[in-house]
């Protein structure tokens, strides 16, 4: 008796419910297309980041406001975009190599760490990390290319992970930005002596960030990113390097129509 009643209640219900659809629902017209709903797109994660400040250590070192795990997860995020997979694992998988410059003349002088995602790979671009002494700010980003490594695969990776490191301070540069800045940054680049303390040819400079390419006979092709204070410009340019603004372009505004023109 039970199953009878239920079958009665369940077939009562669809009455109801196809009495209650017919009275009220109005009809298409014939040959109208049907609707459907756009998709809401969502916003990339990237796009809320707050922009990167530049600050001062307790020993007077220009650093950017960044952590070490905050640069690691930026990078992630916008490698994982393209390829599915993170880039950088956390700090403490990384080489560590102590306070110096990791034996890069030109760099910046803090702790040290260096990552590869195969590191019994040396053809791989490295991409490394600065950090202060005694604080959890990053002094600078360098990644490097062996020069015994210049075509194929370590050349695209090396400029690969130097975008990256790039969005992680301007998350909206694309590949295409990239590779024209990278261009302007190469012009007039030449190889230093193994003697001689490098200069970049041309230095690229936005809201505190600045970067640039240093080259010298017998070490690694490296691109640098570190906080620029207006000091550290003056010294650019007294020795010659050649400073631009401008690291991320901004998208073009429309052009005002006829009428919109202030005068």
């Amino acid at each position: 008796m039970d199953h009878r009643r239920r079958w009665a209640a369940l077939a009562l219900a669809l009455a109801l419910g196809a009495g209650l659809a017919g009275c009220g629902s109005a009809q298409a017209p014939e040959g109208a297309e049907p609707t459907q709903t756009e998709p809401v797109s969502q916003a990339p994660e990237w796009a809320a980041w707050s922009p990167v400040e530049t600050g001062e250590t307790a020993r007077g070192e220009v650093c950017f406001a960044l952590s070490a795990q905050e640069l690691i997860r930026r990078c992630n995020v916008r490698w994982a975009e393209a390829w599915g997979e993170d880039l950088l694992p956390p700090l403490d998988q990384w080489m560590a190599y102590g306070v110096g410059t990791l034996s890069r003349r030109g760099g910046v002088e803090g702790r040290q760490y260096q990552s590869l995602q195969d590191p019994n790979n040396y053809a791989e671009p490295f991409l490394s990390l600065c950090l202060a002494r005694e604080e959890d700010r990053v002094l600078e980003v360098v990644t490097g290319l062996s020069q015994k490594n210049y075509t194929g695969a370590p050349t695209a990776l090396f400029q690969g992970k130097s975008l990256c490191a790039l969005q992680a301070f301007f998350p909206e540069l694309t590949e295409a930005d990239f590779s024209a800045l990278y261009e302007t940054l190469s012009q007039g680049a030449r190889y230093a002596e193994t003697w001689e303390t490098p200069l970049p040819a041309r230095v690229a400079w936005q809201d505190g960030v600045a970067c640039y390419l240093l080259l010298q006979i017998g070490e690694y092709d490296q691109f640098h990113i570190r906080p620029a204070d207006p000091a550290l410009l003056a010294q650019w340019r007294a020795a010659g390097v050649e400073v631009t603004e401008g690291i991320c372009p901004i998208s073009p505004q429309p052009n005002p129509t006829e009428g919109d023109v202030t005068p």
